[in-house]
């Protein structure tokens, strides 16, 4: 009985740790979508079955790592990004929502089929030491901003609480001992939550129904746009890079290497995953390298905590109480986690980076692939306003310009001159 007690509580643990970025996704997308508060509930609700879904996907068919598959922010920063050019050409936003879903199918479909041939078996030399690590560490930034956004999103009463649950979990994490140390998250963002409820800061969302399943196709049937299959199709091919980075991360961890067939089986579970998505009116996923930070922090390596919070999370979205359970939690409390997220994945970005020594050379390719990702994170939104809808997708994302950046650099621009033979 103890012994699932603490099962059960590392298997919160999990939830707690990724709960910030997947309850962060369907509040932008249905906003940027034009969704009513009902509607964007339902999206939340969907959001968290696919989650436990795509996770398991992962575990069983997959690359077999204990890697959370959620709401990619690359996903749905691409459909913000088509929600708005939308809008400004008169488009209704209903249609961008079938566009989304025939979008993701599409894209879905094209990263299974990558992955059932071996595209990262061939691939995979691209993804040089300095490559991941770039890729991690803008990963770990990017998530940073938006802890730093969530933070200051709920004014000065939520912001002291989501600071001390920041420190709280800092503390426990340097000075805990056994089940304080293991359980340092869950125990401060309870304690955030219980702060925030005492405060009056604490919001109930409407609850109709006790249980419900997932729709198929939502919003109506799928619409094919070429500029949102394009752009989708070419984003999933992109988001190649982050797949082998999130995977790397957990080697990391782990401190042990994968075969390179399951990087591939990664990919095509991703692919089988975000098609899923499209039938049901989500929004894509992708595995969480910051599930490694986590592995790092707690030294937890065991599956069966891992495979209940995937049932946990499914059954979050099934039961609608208890989702809303778990969207209770301010914005801030959760923010404070996802600035721990971001910190661990960057510092393990910076150790992949410095495995190979630092001359002038990779001292360009590293230097230069994080400021062109960081300088695109740092442009307002109006610069991609008169770049085609596919183009946009893809140069609007700061991880995704900077590892390209790092692998022209490293394969092309500065590409290390072969010995001759002699």
């Amino acid at each position: 009985m103890k012994k699932q007690g603490l099962v059960t509580l590392d298997a919160l643990q999990w939830i707690v740790y990724h709960i910030g970025v997947v309850i962060s996704a369907p509040v932008v997308v249905g906003n940027a979508l034009g969704m009513d508060a009902a509607e964007i509930g339902k999206l939340s609700q969907l959001t968290f079955f696919l989650t436990g879904v795509a996770s398991l996907l992962q575990i069983w068919l997959g690359h077999g790592g204990l890697l959370i598959e959620g709401p990619a922010a690359p996903w749905w920063a691409a459909i913000v990004i088509l929600a708005g050019i939308a809008s400004a050409m008169g488009r209704p936003l209903t249609l961008v929502r079938t566009d989304v879903e025939g979008a993701l199918i599409i894209a879905g479909l094209a990263m299974a089929v990558l992955g059932s041939i071996g595209f990262i078996r061939w691939a995979r030399a691209l993804f040089t030491c300095r490559v991941t690590g770039i890729l991690l560490m803008l990963l770990g930034l990017q998530i940073g901003g938006v802890g730093i956004k969530g933070l200051a999103a709920g004014g000065v009463k939520l912001f002291i609480i989501g600071l001390l649950v920041l420190m709280m979990v800092i503390y426990l994490n340097l000075n805990g001992r056994g089940l304080l140390k293991s359980s340092a998250f869950i125990l401060s963002v309870v304690c955030g939550w219980l702060l925030a409820f005492l405060a009056g800061e604490v919001k109930w969302p409407g609850i109709s129904r006790w249980f419900s399943l997932p729709t198929l196709l939502p919003w109506g049937p799928p619409t094919l746009e070429t500029g949102s299959v394009a752009s989708f199709t070419l984003l999933g091919l992109l988001l190649v890079p982050n797949v082998v980075g999130s995977i790397a991360a957990l080697e990391a961890a782990l401190n042990e290497r994968l075969p390179i067939k399951k990087y591939d089986r990664g990919l095509a579970a991703s692919g089988a995953a975000n098609f899923l998505a499209g039938i049901f009116g989500g929004i894509g996923t992708i595995p969480f390298a910051i599930s490694a930070g986590l592995i790092s922090l707690t030294g937890n390596k065991s599956r069966q905590p891992f495979i209940l919070a995937c049932v946990i999370f499914i059954a979050m979205g099934l039961f609608p109480p208890l989702g809303a359970l778990a969207g209770s939690v301010p914005q801030p409390v959760a923010a404070a986690v996802l600035l721990i997220s971001g910190c661990s994945l960057a510092m393990i970005g910076l150790r992949d980076v410095m495995r190979e020594e630092i001359v002038l050379r990779e001292n360009f390719i590293v230097g230069l692939g994080l400021l062109s990702g960081i300088g695109v994170m740092l442009l307002p939104h109006s610069q991609w306003e008169q770049v085609p809808g596919w183009l946009a997708a893809i140069l609007s994302n700061g991880v995704i310009v900077g590892t390209l950046a790092s692998i022209l650099l490293e394969h092309v621009i500065l590409r290390k001159s072969r010995p001759g033979i002699s």
